[in-house]
């Protein structure tokens, strides 16, 4: 009778942590920006129930977990690692950096894969200046 006493609470305690399982998710996805070259551009991101690995995209180009992004010294991630918040910044924005980004969380035992877009517009500084000639 014990056994199957300490087998039910087992089947109890194994349902009730099942229902209180939730997944991994975006508390704050990240919004698409529109910079100056030159500027700072800061594309943020946070995960509730943070399981996963995080890491940024540009245009399906995978940055890396760490906060120094190798090849890209002017990219950083950024945040509270203890409350979710992996913001990417930008400094001093190009045009090369005009892309699409995606804030990237990867599984994790029972946590499936998640994933945000937003792009990046720099937008010229200079624009050239267009002469008008008449026509002869």
């Amino acid at each position: 009778m014990r056994a199957k006493v300490t087998k039910i609470y087992f089947t109890i305690c194994v349902l009730a942590s099942a229902c209180a399982f939730q997944q991994q998710y975006f508390r704050v996805v990240p919004r698409s920006l529109r910079v100056q070259e030159g500027a700072e551009a800061v594309l943020e991101c946070a995960v509730a129930n943070l399981a996963g690995q995080v890491q940024w995209a540009k245009d399906g180009f995978a940055l890396g977990f760490s906060s120094v992004i190798p090849g890209y010294p002017r990219y950083t991630m950024f945040g509270d690692r203890r409350h979710g918040v992996y913001n990417l910044r930008i400094v001093n924005a190009t045009l090369e950096d005009d892309a699409e980004y995606q804030c990237q969380v990867g599984p994790a035992q029972m946590h499936k894969v998640i994933r945000a877009n937003a792009s990046l517009n720099v937008i010229c500084k200079y624009l050239p200046l267009i002469e008008e000639r008449a026509i002869e």
